[in-house]
């Protein structure tokens, strides 16, 4: 669930004029040493068209090979190392951490003091414990560096202050996000070919989409935007909201039992 609110960042700083979503973002120590990367932009970051895979093969953060697999801009392709090769270029623009710029700007602002990139004994009481499909216990992950495709630690009660003032951005400004940059987020970006809509979250004639940071349902009622996290340290998280209707739903699980919400 750390993509959309990494996306309201950097919607943010287009905002105030200092990144443009469309100038092709400077070489941050990740991305590969191939033309085709002068040509990845914010705006292709954040709709999953940069090209880049999920993440390289042996892991993130690495330095080994990073191919371009599609022309930037060409078609959908879901990528954290994208994500993070953009963290890096938000950290050099603002020359800050992503975890102490967030929380400057977003997180204490909107009053989710229960949310971090990184792991930190403050928080450490309260963190709940995932487990495996049957019920066995895993070992807490502990992220001590932030990564904004997926270390947010966050609350149900918390992300749903980060939904309300996307429902409600002349409320939530200055530090939420104008109604021009929110209709800038939901803007219908590229088809997500890869990923059919959920009949569970859809509903009838829907088509799946992207915005920046967000998959788009749409359907006869309106859009419907959501995110889906799941990995390996056993949870299941989901949200969706309706901005015609001005209504949304939270729900996080701490089991791989839980129906399969997609990717983190």
């Amino acid at each position: 669930m750390t993509k959309p609110v990494f996306a309201a960042s950097v919607l943010k700083l287009s905002e105030q004029g200092r990144l443009d979503l469309d100038v092709a973002i400077p070489d941050a120590g990740t991305l590969p040493s191939q033309p085709e990367r002068l040509r990845i932009t914010p705006r292709m970051v954040l709709s999953h068209t940069s090209g880049l895979p999920n993440w390289r093969k042996g892991g993130e953060e690495r330095d080994g090979p990073l191919p371009v697999l599609a022309e930037p801009g060409s078609r959908f392709g879901y990528s954290g190392e994208a994500i993070f090769a953009l963290q890096r270029n938000v950290e050099k623009l603002t020359g800050e951490p992503i975890e102490e710029y967030a929380r400057r700007t977003l997180f204490v602002p909107l009053g989710m003091e229960s949310t971090s990139y990184v792991w930190t004994p403050k928080l450490d009481a309260s963190l709940a414990t995932g487990h495996k499909a049957d019920g066995t216990r895993l070992e807490r992950a502990r992220y001590r560096h932030a990564n904004a495709a997926y270390s947010l630690v966050t609350t149900a009660a918390d992300y749903a202050r980060f939904l309300a003032a996307i429902l409600d951005p002349e409320r939530a400004v200055p530090h939420g996000l104008s109604a021009a940059s929110v209709a800038a987020m939901l803007k219908h970006q590229v088809r997500a070919d890869a990923r059919d809509p959920s009949s569970a979250r859809a509903g009838r004639g829907a088509r799946g989409l992207l915005g920046l940071g967000w998959g788009l349902n749409t359907t006869a009622e309106g859009d419907v935007v959501y995110h889906s996290g799941a990995n390996r340290t056993g949870f299941r998280s989901y949200c969706q909201f309706s901005p015609e209707r001005g209504t949304g739903i939270v729900v996080m699980t701490n089991g791989l039992g839980a129906a399969s919400c997609g990717r983190a």
